[in-house]
């Protein structure tokens, strides 16, 4: 529910116990930070799949996909993380949705929170980062 830093802990990659494995999809053009979010996610048990713009992700949901949490990049080409991200809203998807962007500006980051983010983060994410969002998708 927020955006910006992490503080750190020793405990960074310990996550609320799951019985379920989480979905996650990934919404990034760039195959580098594509590949590092990937990982990251994979390393904290959750299962991942990808797609490379805002248009493939709102084509998975209505083909009847569903994700327990969608981080999304803000500038893609096709569809933008903004217009994605209200799409989803609008389809009615409840899933987590975290904004990733190297976009530092807070005017720029507030923009894409108001589509419906439940949080933003600067990118990549790292284990502090995604040990916060796991463990806020468990509360929510």
């Amino acid at each position: 529910m927020g955006f910006g830093n992490v503080t750190s802990t020793s405990k960074t990659m310990k996550i609320i116990d799951t019985e379920k494995k989480i979905s996650v999809l990934i919404v990034e053009d760039d195959l580098l930070i594509q590949k590092i979010h990937k990982v990251m996610m994979t390393k904290f048990g959750t299962e991942v799949q990808l797609a490379t713009n805002g248009k493939e992700a709102v084509d998975l949901f209505l083909s009847g996909a569903s994700f327990d949490l969608v981080l999304t990049d803000l500038e893609m080409p096709i569809m933008d993380g903004i217009e994605a991200t209200k799409q989803l809203r609008s389809m009615g998807v409840t899933s987590m949705i975290v904004g990733v962007t190297s976009r530092n500006q807070d005017s720029e980051i507030q923009a894409f929170m108001n589509a419906g983010l439940n949080a933003c983060y600067v990118k990549p994410l790292n284990a502090e980062k995604v040990t916060v969002v796991l463990n806020e998708l468990k509360n929510i």
